[in-house]
């Protein structure tokens, strides 16, 4: 499934009134099921888009306000949509920030680096520890600073889309306020927006201020490790390729020194050890076929709550599926590592849309092909996603389906977990549903992911010419 590529013709121009949505539904020249496919997605994401004006662009009840204003009352009212989520049929989440609560209440007790959080970064104990310091020790207290953090962080990103907009509600603006409830509470509940928001923010900015760009990428890359991938994109343009290197390997001496000499070598490795002994996570795309079988014969497999604090399918055919992950991971590494090369050699005119788009083929490439896969994943790619429609010109009209695309996955997302997680985690009349639940959202996002590799792979080629009416 993809928004329209550039075999997409299209006709007119979009009218002022409309931020998000383009005119027309375009046809695709593609035949048989792919034409079928492209053209069905591109109905939904432009009726999708058109809801998106309608409620929080120009059709919203506050429209007629001045710019900051509306823009405001559109982020207030879609957060407490969101936040009502929260409270209501999504209050579950909540239990991943209580989980950060343990573990820091375990680190005030004992003093021991070795075993809080050892999942994640060290760095990362200072982001999600900066609530408790004011939380008494209470959880409660604690969860509600974590969220009130995670808004402060999500507001600040705004800004910064509003500024780059020149004062204006964008199209991006409004993708950004629409990406609260669309994307759900996950965004307030784990701290995967904030290297998310940091990548976003790179892409904004690299052009202007690589040094910052650099540096955000790599602090993100301090509290989840995924972003250390993004930075030969971030280094692609010649112009700002120096600086860009030469921050990042300063900003990442200074963090693997400071981390190493509080928690020592052990501490360091232990995100990468973690990962390498776990095991099919069951929304990962690599574990479909096994769910599947689970979901239809039940016997052999089986789905287990893990010590790795999710769930993980088991099975025949569990070791070949971890094994072509592996392989399938290095050759997304391989395949970025060839597109990479493309871009530095045409680094004079490689500009920050290309960048872009660069980021999110890699972002997308490790998320289909790792053996891990948790919804929040989508927060890598959201932010970056609506940082390209901010840098877009208006006549590029894929960009903008292309992230209406990734907030509607938020959505079935949603609807998968937390809401009926019980259809894909427990034995359960449902396990069909929800294993078909399961693969349309992972197909959207093969769709995502190969849209952007084109797109990247069309604009690092010596005569490139971007495609506006993708």
């Amino acid at each position: 499934m993809t928004p329209e590529g550039p075999d997409v013709v299209t006709d007119g121009t979009e009218p002022s009134s409309d931020l998000v949505a383009a005119v027309g539904s375009p046809t695709t020249t593609a035949r048989g099921l792919r034409g079928s496919t492209t053209r069905g997605v591109t109905y939904l994401v432009d009726h999708v888009s058109r809801y998106l004006d309608r409620w929080l662009g120009e059709g919203a009840r506050w429209a007629h306000l001045p710019q900051r204003r509306r823009v405001g009352i559109g982020w207030v009212v879609s957060r407490l949509v969101m936040l009502a989520l929260l409270a209501g049929p999504e209050s579950g989440i909540i239990n991943d920030v209580l989980y950060y609560g343990d573990n820091l209440q375990r680190l005030s007790d004992t003093g021991s680096l070795a075993t809080v959080l050892h999942e994640y970064p060290l760095p990362v104990l200072v982001l999600v520890g900066l609530p408790w310091l004011v939380s008494f020790g209470n959880h409660i207290v604690y969860a509600t600073l974590f969220v009130v953090m995670l808004l402060a962080i999500d507001l600040v990103f705004l800004r910064l889309l509003f500024r780059f907009g020149g004062g204006r509600q964008t199209a991006a603006v409004t993708l950004w306020i629409a990406a609260g409830p669309m994307m759900g509470p996950l965004a307030v509940t784990r701290f995967d927006l904030v290297p998310g928001v940091l990548a976003g923010a790179a892409v904004l900015l690299v052009a202007t201020r690589p040094r910052l760009a650099a540096l955000l990428v790599t602090a993100g890359a301090a509290l989840k490790l995924w972003p250390a991938m993004l930075l030969p994109a971030l280094a692609a343009p010649l112009r700002t390729r120096s600086r860009v290197i030469t921050t990042a390997v300063a900003a990442s001496l200074v963090i693997v020194a400071t981390s190493v000499a509080i928690g020592g070598l052990e501490r360091l490795t232990s995100p990468l050890q973690w990962q390498s002994q776990r095991g099919l996570q069951i929304e990962s795309v690599p574990a479909l076929p096994l769910m599947a079988g689970w979901a239809l014969f039940r016997h052999p497999w089986t789905v287990e709550f893990t010590k790795y604090v999710t769930s993980e399918v088991h099975g025949p055919g569990g070791r070949v599926m971890l094994t072509l992950a592996t392989l399938a991971t290095i050759a997304a590494v391989l395949a970025m590592a060839y597109l990479w090369l493309r871009a530095w050699r045409k680094g004079r005119s490689i500009g920050a849309e290309t960048v872009g788009w660069l980021m999110l083929t890699t972002a997308g490439l490790l998320i289909l092909t790792n053996k891990v896969f948790s919804p929040q994943y989508l927060l890598w790619l959201s932010p970056i996603a609506i940082a390209m429609v901010a840098l877009a010109p208006r006549s590029d009209t894929g960009v903008r389906r292309f992230a209406v695309l990734l907030l509607t996955v938020g959505v079935l997302t949603q609807v998968i977990y937390p809401i009926f997680y019980l259809w894909v985690s427990e034995v359960y009349w449902a396990n069909p549903l929800g294993i078909l639940l399961l693969g349309i959202r992972d197909g959207a996002l093969v769709g995502f992911v190969v849209y952007a590799g084109r797109r990247a792979w069309v604009e690092t080629a010596r005569s490139a010419v971007t495609p506006t009416d993708a």
